[in-house]
């Protein structure tokens, strides 16, 4: 998590966007193409969660009463989760990072922190009081990645339209990008 949280740090650092009319059109593209990056592994982060979450929820909500009636039960669970906060819903350009990344830095440490994998068979026999503060638990990290993410799609967005009012006004030439 730690190159993440580093990378986030640096991506929403105040001055990050400062002067997008001075920059090349390289330096643009590099600077979409990180916060790219990040907003992958976000968005990966966030779908974890928002997975463990379900199938927390479908345990309190009686869905399964053993680990394999749960199993059985995932795909309405997932699907039938906690609704989610409204958004502009964009599907990242790819769904997960590489899974060095998952694997060597640790990206889901915070979420594995409130329930990590090996201790989702033992849902079932929570009580509904473990169960309700679990829940509360994933909801809060699920929130915070969830602004996150939207952070990242507004500096996409201000790199985009920067790029996009270069090729409108002829300061930029798709001559190049058909080559």
């Amino acid at each position: 998590m730690a190159w993440l949280r580093d990378e986030l740090d640096r991506l929403f650092a105040p001055d990050y966007l400062e002067g997008l009319g001075d920059r090349t059109l390289e330096q643009l593209r590099a600077m979409r193409d990180e916060c790219d990056r990040a907003e992958t592994a976000v968005s990966y982060l966030r779908r974890v969660a928002q997975g463990r979450l379900d199938v927390v929820q479908g345990i309190l909500h009686g869905k399964g009463d053993d680990l394999s009636g749960v199993v059985e039960q995932l795909p309405s669970i997932i699907g039938g989760g906690p609704p989610r906060p409204p958004g502009p819903g964009r599907l990242p350009s790819r769904l997960a990072p590489d899974i060095e990344v998952v694997e060597d830095v640790g990206l889901t440490d915070e979420i594995d922190a409130v329930l990590d994998p090996g201790t989702i068979g033992s849902l079932p026999t929570m009580d509904h009081q473990e169960l309700v503060a679990l829940s509360e638990r994933l909801m809060e990290v699920e929130a915070h990645i969830s602004a996150q993410r939207r952070a990242l799609h507004e500096r996409i967005d201000a790199v985009q339209a920067e790029i996009v009012r270069r090729y409108k006004s002829g300061d930029a030439s798709p001559d190049g990008l058909l080559g």
